[in-house]
């Protein structure tokens, strides 16, 4: 599985060679003096491109077309109006000589001044990207594909080319010996001067197009820069235009096989990191096919998506929320797992960042602000709280490097802390993250025990109902078990989360077991074989009832684990006075359940025991209690039930002074109070 991820990993890596030289602005060249191997160009910095993109721009003039159809139309329009105008006065003024001549004079002047208004032009606003220039802008007038430089004040607003015509028949209208009625003459004003987007767009690009990338070459055989020069700005360029052509896959001077071999070692030696550490410190995790595709699946994940981003023309590597991952791992494993496997991971992305060993530094601190964000995830909150202080880090670390780097907090790039609060955002996304990979790789977050361990979920609350001596023997069991696996520092929520369930197959004959009873016990009239049958069945019925309600394996398998293969003891004394001398199989009164196989289920296992055994004591003392504790954790470990559960007989110590204390309190009241009024 690693080797076919180093593989995949491989593929996803830039096959470009990679620069050798590791250096910064600001600081000295930590080299040997540098020589031009190959002619290569200096290319300006993207500050200088964007300088001369925006003089450019200013310079570039918009462009407009002369349309001369218009003219025309206009005219007929004016004509057909007047026509219409004209026929509503009556004939005997209409035949007047003086009308006639008025009539002739102003549709003759209005027409001629409709000419020169088009003639000269109306023209279209001006685009607002246009205004900044002072004066009147120049502008670009296309007429028969030819283009003439004007003045956009050469021509006639609508407003202006309105006012003329508005005046002129006004005057005419004053001088009429009839009444005229008004003209609509806005109908009149159209641009005939139309701005062109599409020409002055690509008059823009071309222009941009035609701007050089490059401020000079380079020579093969000149010098670059000195051991111990200081790197300024100039320097910073020419070293960033030589690492640019020498991983150009133009300019690839090694041959590709050789450059997937050796990323293919670099890449298996970061994954072996991993490797070593599930293998030597984390065996129930190297054992495991789903949790090892886990691991690899999420590094790939993340290494896929920041080559897609570094490869993007409107992206940058620093907007994949990298500390997602670690913050995922954290909440199903250790906390120094987690870091191990974000640490795995950066480093393989370090090699596509174009400044690697910034882009791991800012990372490796980062996910460790994450990791201490959410080491117990319980609330939802405590994702945004640490989004907050992961975009915090990010800051603070981004301004550090450019002031060592530039010497001065001016040259501070905006738009990468953009990029940081898009991450950062994005970490939000680990809450659904988390639940998703809960349900794929079947996993146990502490938000999902924390909701199986409330006792109003459906389960919990059918036992309280039928049998509810049961359900308050769990409580106690877990309230108690939970503080022990806090003292020697065991999953106090699945020891919890377990505790609640592990006698859930005692609902299904409450009857029968002793919290539950109040006057008659029905053992008393059957046979011990058969009440051992009915005590041990209860361990099945709840491997059912588990599997029915959907209960995850690790809260499950409390069931099983909590007697182990431990005797029932109270009925094979029994048997063994009904039946002195018959020969007992004391197998028969063995419980078939897994021996406890982790620190949690040796808790509850102790625990249980213990508590169910304290209700029978005949007096509640202090010396009662400890003894009853000593009897129970010393016959567990004679039994050797606790032998595959990797706890110490220091950790053993520390559980039973829980139970003690514990037990002393809980029935410290009932000695105070006399039995009728409890």
């Amino acid at each position: 599985m690693f080797v076919l991820a180093a593989v995949i990993t491989v593929f996803i890596l830039p096959h470009s060679n990679k620069f050798k030289y590791e250096f910064q602005k600001g600081e000295p060249w930590k080299h040997r003096s540098l020589i031009a191997e190959f002619d290569f160009p200096v290319y300006k910095t993207d500050a200088k491109i964007n300088f001369e993109k925006d003089s450019v721009l200013k310079t570039a003039k918009p462009y407009y077309i002369l349309n001369s159809d218009i003219l025309q139309s206009v005219l007929n329009e004016v004509n057909k109006d007047f026509e219409t105008l004209f026929s509503n006065i009556p004939e005997e003024e209409k035949n007047n000589n003086k009308f006639k001549l008025f009539k002739d004079s102003l549709v003759s002047g209005f027409n001629k001044t409709i000419k020169i208004i088009y003639q000269k032009g109306i023209i279209e606003p001006l685009p607002s990207d246009f205004h900044s220039e002072k004066g009147s802008p120049k502008i670009y007038v296309l007429t028969n594909n030819i283009a003439d430089l004007k003045e956009y004040n050469e021509f006639y607003s609508s407003k202006q080319a309105y006012n003329i015509i508005f005046d002129y028949f006004q005057n005419y209208k004053e001088q009429s010996p009839v009444p005229i009625p008004d003209l609509n003459l806005t109908k009149y004003i159209k641009y005939n001067v139309i701005f062109n987007a599409d020409i002055t767009k690509k008059t823009k690009e071309r222009l941009i197009n035609d701007l050089s990338p490059v401020r000079g070459m380079i020579q093969s055989g000149e010098r670059i820069i000195y051991e111990g020069q200081l790197i300024n700005d100039d320097k910073y360029q020419i070293l960033i235009s030589l690492k640019k052509e020498y991983m150009s896959d133009r300019n690839s001077y090694t041959d590709k096989f050789i450059v997937f071999f050796g990323q293919f070692i670099l890449t298996g030696a970061i994954l072996a990191i991993l490797f070593m550490h599930l293998f030597f410190y984390n065996k129930p995790i190297f054992n495991s096919n789903r949790k090892l595709l886990y691991f690899i699946t999420l590094s790939l994940l993340f290494i896929l998506s920041s080559a897609a981003a570094a490869a993007g023309n409107n992206t940058n590597i620093y907007m994949v929320p990298v500390t997602v991952l670690p913050l995922i791992t954290a909440t199903f494993y250790k906390p120094r797992t987690a870091f191990l496997h974000h640490t795995v991971t950066i480093m393989i992305i370090g090699y596509i960042a174009a400044n690697g060993f910034e882009y791991v530094f800012i990372q490796f601190i980062a996910g460790f602000v994450a990791i201490l964000g959410v080491s117990r995830l319980y609330r939802r909150s405590q994702i945004l709280w640490t989004a907050l202080l992961v975009f915090i880090t990010y800051l603070i670390l981004y301004f550090t490097f450019t002031v060592v780097r530039e010497g001065t907090v001016a040259n501070i790039d905006t738009t990468n802390i953009i990029w940081f609060a898009v991450s950062s955002v994005l970490v939000l996304m680990a809450y659904p993250l988390i639940y998703l990979f809960e349900k794929l790789f079947g996993f146990l977050s502490d938000v999902t025990l924390i909701e199986l361990s409330d006792t109003n979920r459906p389960l919990l609350k059918l036992l309280s109902e039928k049998a509810p001596g049961s359900f308050q023997h769990t409580v106690q069991v877990a309230n108690i078990s939970e503080e022990a696996a806090r003292e020697i520092g065991a999953n106090a929520l699945l020891v919890r989360a377990g505790a609640l369930y592990h006698d859930v197959g005692k609902m299904n004959n409450p009857s029968f077991f002793v919290e539950n009873q109040h006057s008659e016990n029905p053992h008393d009239k059957i046979d011990p074989l058969k009440s051992v049958h009915i005590i041990k069945k209860h361990v099945d019925d709840g491997i059912k009832i588990a599997a029915k309600y959907g209960l995850p394996h690790e809260v499950a398998d409390f069931i099983p684990t909590h007697h182990g293969a431990s005797k029932i003891m109270y009925f094979l004394h029994k048997y063994k006075e009904l039946h002195p001398d018959e020969e007992v199989d004391e197998n028969l009164f063995k419980y078939h359940g897994k021996l406890p196989y982790s620190k949690e289920t040796a808790i509850v296992m102790i625990v249980d025991s213990v508590e169910a055994a304290s209700r029978a004591l005949n007096e509640y003392s202090e010396e009662s209690i400890e003894n009853l504790v000593e009897q129970i954790v010393q016959s567990k470990i004679n039994q050797n039930l606790l032998i595959n559960a990797d706890i110490t007989f220091a950790e053993i110590n520390k559980i039973k002074k829980i139970l003690k204390t514990k037990l002393k309190n809980i029935y410290h009241t009932r000695v105070e109070y006399p039995k009728e009024e409890e």
